[in-house]
């Protein structure tokens, strides 16, 4: 995503308990996580009651896994890592800190607060003495706030109103692709969780063309992936990173 701006970040730039009855999601490599998805991953081809409903499903099962591997990254950055700089250009700290607040922000825009008021309402440290909790905390705003939303609702994006569900697919490229850098920035396993990968993948491709236009993502694609490339690596190369 090359370097991190903040209006740019507003548009790819929170919070929903775990309701009774959900199961919870399942975190690569882990199974403590306070988000909620069934144990088959992002289902796309759940039995639901109409199309509205199916959409309504997959979207928060999308942005709860995302929120839910982004958190599972952050838990396990070493404490002295944290003042690395990242592929982003920014810091581990400050990276962690541009998701939160994009995740922040979003719920402010889903919920009818216009940028400017909430870009106001955002200027101070966001992270505090717990930079876990803040995540865990404003992702669940947010995907409290996309499962509120209707697709077509409005929201105010840097160029005009985007649809949310437009809008949607940039913050789970912020919080995939994000993660992936504060992984290669901490020398850790970059392997992401394949349903995630899976999922996004589907998500964007449609609307890729459309998503690069915006101009968020640093070089965009390579055109130079073997045709055997991962899932995960084409993924990353759509938006700019070089695995």
């Amino acid at each position: 995503m090359g370097a991190v701006t903040g209006e740019r970040s507003a548009i790819c730039a929170h919070d929903m308990p775990a309701a009774s009855g959900s199961v919870a999601v399942r975190v690569h490599g882990s199974t403590e996580s306070p988000y909620a998805v069934p144990e088959e991953d992002i289902r796309h081809d759940a039995p639901v009651r109409n199309q509205s409903t199916t959409a309504t499903v997959r979207k928060v099962e999308l942005i709860l896994a995302a929120s839910a591997e982004f958190e599972r990254v952050v838990r396990q950055l070493p404490v002295d890592s944290w003042d690395l700089p990242t592929p982003s250009q920014i810091s581990v700290r400050d990276l962690v800190e541009h998701v939160v607040v994009g995740n922040r922000f979003t719920s402010l825009l889903l919920g009818g607060v216009g940028r400017e008021q909430a870009r106001n309402m955002l200027t101070d440290d966001q992270l505090g003495d717990d930079p876990v909790a803040a995540v865990a905390e404003s992702s669940r705003q947010q995907a409290e706030a996309f499962a509120a939303a209707p697709p077509e609702q409005p929201v105010p994006g840097p160029n005009g109103d985007v649809p949310a569900e437009a809008f949607l697919r940039f913050r789970l490229v912020d919080l995939v692709v994000h993660a992936w850098d504060l992984l290669r920035a901490a020398g850790l396993d970059e392997t992401l969780d394949p349903p995630v990968v899976a999922g996004l993948s589907r998500v964007v491709e449609p609307h890729l063309d459309d998503m690069l236009a915006f101009g968020a993502y640093g070089e965009g694609p390579s055109d130079t992936l073997p045709p055997d490339a991962s899932q995960q690596t084409r993924l990353l190369d759509w938006f700019g990173r070089r695995p």
